[in-house]
Order: C-alpha cells, then structure tokens, then sequence
C-alpha cells in the first residue's frame, strides 16, 4: 500500500493511498472471516457454516462497507505514525476509484489540531478593566487576538448538525425546513452561513480555553469531579465531559480577574 500526504491546507491534511488487487482480496478475505462469525446458515449453528458457504449469506454491500472501513483505518492509522498528526475529529473520504487491475485509488481529508501559540493575553486583557469586563468581551479579545486555522471538516461537520437540529424542530411543529425557514424569513444558505461562523467562533474559542488551561495548570481532581457528578447525577461516561466543562469556566474565571 503507498500512502503520501499531498497537501495540507486550512488546518486538513489530503491523504492517497493506492490499494493493490492482492492487498484488496487480503482484507476482503479477513472481513469475511469476521463477519461469517454472526451469519446464520440453515442446518449450520451460528458461525460454523463452512466458509464457502456462509459467505455466500453475506450482505455484498456491507461487506464493501466494513473492507472500506478497514482499508481506511489502516490509512489513517499509517499517516498519524508516518506524520505525527493529532487530529481534531473524524477524517472523511474525499474520492474512491477502482483501478483497472482490481486495486482501489482511496483519497481522504484529515482535520488536524491546529498548532496554536498563545499571544501575550494577560496584555491584552488587562486593557478592558475588570469592573466593567464581562464574559463576553473576553471570549471577543481572545478571537481577535489568537490567530489559528481550524479545517473546514470541524465546521462543515457542525453545521451538519446544527441543520439536524433545525430539522427536528421544524419537524416538531409539524412544518417542512423550507416552510420553517419562510416563516423565519430566511433562506437555507443564510442559516448555513450563520452556523457556520459560529460554529468557527465556538470551536477557536474551545480551542483557545483547552490552551490556556494547560499553561495555567488548571485541572480538576478526580475528588471534586466525582462529587459533582454525583450531585448532578451524571453517569460515569460523562466524566470527560464534565472535567471540560469545569475547566473551562475555571479558565474562563481567572481570565476575568486579569
């Protein structure tokens, strides 16, 4: 398999990987061997038809969907080792070709963290005094001052839902989105738009906190973490998400006491 990076741009790595005939059948082989291990086969138990057999009950559009996946992990699995990227979400496939000899021509986009250095934001905070400084004006000094590229995947991928949303409640009033929309007096490009920039907005100012937590040491401790979720009655698979959620508005509180 040949993996190279051809490009990065806006904070997204452009990743192609040719796929040969014979490393195709390889995988399609193993993800055969993994999803016969489910398939019911009349007069076989579950998961001891023969091979030849039980493949033949295998759904062939599933099957190009798991040897895709597969193939896919094992790209983007290679480009963080080969490129020591850390990324910020979910890459998506840009392009696939079949070959002519059978091989696959795979081309996929990798939204990567953005390499932020905070500027001097004691400085700059300390211009808007403290007595008339609201929570507001800081997260504005911070989008006007650090300068990061966050990819177009984040956003596009936020403004997805944020229209999923939108949809749901038009849906909820028993209105189509377009209806929904009209009454709002607004088209669907404005409100893709709309989300989309604050969807930037929100994602750089995430980003910027997350920063400035780490200079600052501002953790919380896993004490204090558990009480509160326990007051709260948040279930242990929440707790990362607590622990950035209180670290955020402790970032946010020694920020405004600058």
């Amino acid at each position: 398999m040949n993996i190279k990076q051809t490009k990065i741009e806006k904070g997204t790595a452009y990743v192609e990987a040719s796929v040969t005939h014979e490393e195709v059948d390889i995988e399609r082989n193993h993800v055969v061997d993994e999803m016969i291990k489910t398939v019911s086969v009349k007069g076989f138990r579950q998961g001891k038809a023969p091979k030849a057999i039980a493949q033949n009950s295998l759904d062939p559009n599933k099957l190009s969907d798991h040897m895709l996946g597969h193939l896919m992990n094992h790209i983007i699995e290679h480009a963080i080792k080969e490129n020591k990227y850390r990324l910020l979400g979910r890459p998506v496939l840009e392009k696939l070709d079949t070959e002519k000899d059978g091989g696959l021509s795979i081309k996929l986009q990798l939204p990567l963290y953005p390499d932020l250095k905070l500027g001097d934001y004691s400085k700059y905070l300390k211009k808007k005094g403290k007595d008339d400084k609201k929570v507001e004006d800081v997260y504005q000094l911070l989008l006007d001052n650090e300068k990061l590229d966050v990819s177009d995947l984040i956003i596009n991928e936020e403004v997805n839902y944020s229209l999923e949303r939108l949809t749901t409640q038009a849906k909820s009033l028993n209105l189509p989105l377009e209806d929904y929309l009209k009454a709002l007096n607004k088209s669907l490009e404005q409100v893709k738009t709309e989300y989309a920039e604050s969807a930037e907005k929100s994602v750089k100012l995430d980003l910027i906190l997350l920063e400035i937590a780490k200079k600052e040491n501002i953790d919380t401790e896993d004490a204090e973490l558990l009480e509160l979720a326990k007051v709260s009655n948040i279930q242990a698979k929440q707790l990362d998400q607590l622990r950035s959620i209180i670290n955020r508005r402790k970032t946010i509180d020694l920020l405004m006491k600058i």
